[in-house]
């Protein structure tokens, strides 16, 4: 991974733990994803069209791409919403950004882009780590803390991740093949998939019987399009980062330092216990990603 690629995830992973800490509070629904997503999306529909007016074609195989990284990215937003309203902060947002460091790696792997066994070593006390932070003490982990409802939510969001992560890489090479300068093709695609994204969360309020949902969610229009500009700014600057890497997981390792800040920022800003499971396990997290960056 270049210097370049490495500087442009770590402001991304500080603002992704931003973010968390100011939208927690709101993303209790998927509606209010929803709306942060078409919101995003919609402002930034001149420029997508300037660009789709400009670029060289691009194949349909592109376009697919794009809709099934939306359907995942749908995925990751409303089950990290529903595994907020049935666990604690603390155990969603580790598993949720761990557990696709392992995925990601073993996705690229099957694909046949080998990873040198420092880099294995690193993703796996990287995962360690976030599992760690929840804790409160070290005896109170049991796998079993595991498998409640919030956690399981969790896994999907993070499966999710792991889907539009590997499908995104595969989509920006497109564009730059045909020819789209780094910046551009960053932005264009991220409010291209903020629109699929935002379609796809908005087939779950079809039913007449969840629209109330939707009525609520308006009524948070300036914090979701504020946290949606936050989503956006973070994940623009991966995409441009993945254009600078030879391989997707070793971004996707690194954003997982967000985990880490956000403790910091928790026990900093919002007064968090500092227990000591939760400092070893950010600290776990910390050597995992340098391992992983500087192999």
């Amino acid at each position: 991974m270049s210097i370049f690629a490495f500087v442009l995830v770590v402001i991304s992973a500080v603002i992704h733990a931003s973010w968390n800490l100011l939208g927690k509070s709101s993303a209790s629904s998927p509606a209010f994803f929803a709306m942060s997503c078409v919101g995003v999306g919609g402002l930034m529909l001149p420029l997508l069209g300037y660009v789709v007016m400009t670029i060289p074609e691009l194949s349909s195989r592109f376009w697919w791409l794009l809709v099934v990284s939306g359907f995942f990215q749908m995925v990751y937003m409303a089950a990290l919403a529903l595994a907020y309203k049935h666990a604690d902060v603390g155990v969603v947002y580790p598993i949720a950004r761990a557990l696709p460091v392992m995925m990601v790696a073993g996705i690229t792997a099957g694909l046949g882009q080998s990873l040198p066994w420092i880099a294995w070593g690193g993703m796996l006390v990287v995962t360690l780590g976030c599992l760690l932070v929840p804790l409160v003490t070290f005896r109170q982990w049991h796998w079993r803390a595991y498998t409640q409802q919030g956690c399981l939510w969790a896994l999907l969001a993070a499966i999710g991740t792991a889907g539009y992560s590997v499908i995104d890489k595969q989509a920006v090479d497109m564009l730059a093949v045909a020819g789209v300068p780094a910046a551009v093709a960053a932005v264009f695609y991220l409010g291209a998939q903020f629109l699929a994204a935002g379609g796809w969360l908005m087939l779950l309020y079809l039913p007449r019987s969840r629209r109330s949902e939707l009525r609520q969610a308006w009524q948070l229009r300036r914090r979701a399009l504020l946290t949606g500009g936050m989503m956006g700014g973070t994940y623009a600057l991966v995409l441009l980062a993945m254009q600078y890497a030879d391989n997707v997981s070793y971004v996707v390792a690194l954003r997982q330092l967000s985990i880490p800040v956000g403790v910091i920022f928790g026990i900093w800003w919002l007064k968090e216990p500092s227990h000591r499971p939760r400092l070893v396990g950010a600290s776990l997290v910390c050597l995992g990603l340098m391992a992983v960056s500087f192999r």
